[in-house]
């Protein structure tokens, strides 16, 4: 289902620059005020539809597929997948379920502090998943982005 990609940036600046956090994709500049490292060579290229994780907050629910952008760079401390025959906003409605997130959890260790945890990725990669097939899949993911709209929708107001 996911294919682990890292292709990474060899020029500064090659790309728009994004963030993946718990609330979505974000352009960088969007979340923070400047650029917090000295150099963005190594980072890693994504594309539209791309799965990405995060090594140090996976477990609190910091896993998004971009839907947002059709291509940028993120820090080379993230994982990124393309999928594989998959529905991405079944994806993304899979990556933030209650049962996902525990699912993520349950391959992690302790770090450095109670609130860090360290992810297994090999023990996460041999974790079975059970999806419906790929119509299913498309219907599943069209409802939930619909229901997301109706609440963004309605908070707005």
């Amino acid at each position: 289902m996911f294919a682990e990609h890292r292709e990474k940036t060899i020029e500064e600046n090659e790309d728009v620059l994004l963030s993946c956090a718990i609330e979505g994709m974000f352009l960088n500049s969007e979340l923070f005020s400047h650029f917090r490292g000295s150099s963005n060579i190594g980072y890693l290229k994504v594309k539209k539809n791309d799965l990405i994780l995060s090594a140090q907050n996976l477990h609190l629910g910091n896993a998004n597929v971009n839907l947002r952008f059709k291509h940028g760079i993120i820090s080379p401390a993230y994982k990124v997948y393309e999928l594989v025959e998959c529905d991405p906003l079944f994806i993304q409605a899979w990556v933030k379920k209650d049962n996902t997130i525990n699912f993520f959890l349950s391959a992690t260790t302790e770090g450095a502090s109670g609130c860090r945890k360290n992810v297994e990725w090999k023990t996460l990669e041999k974790q079975i998943i059970t999806v419906p097939n790929l119509k299913e899949q498309g219907a599943i993911g069209a409802y939930f982005q619909s229901l997301d709209s109706l609440i963004t929708l309605h908070q707005e107001k």
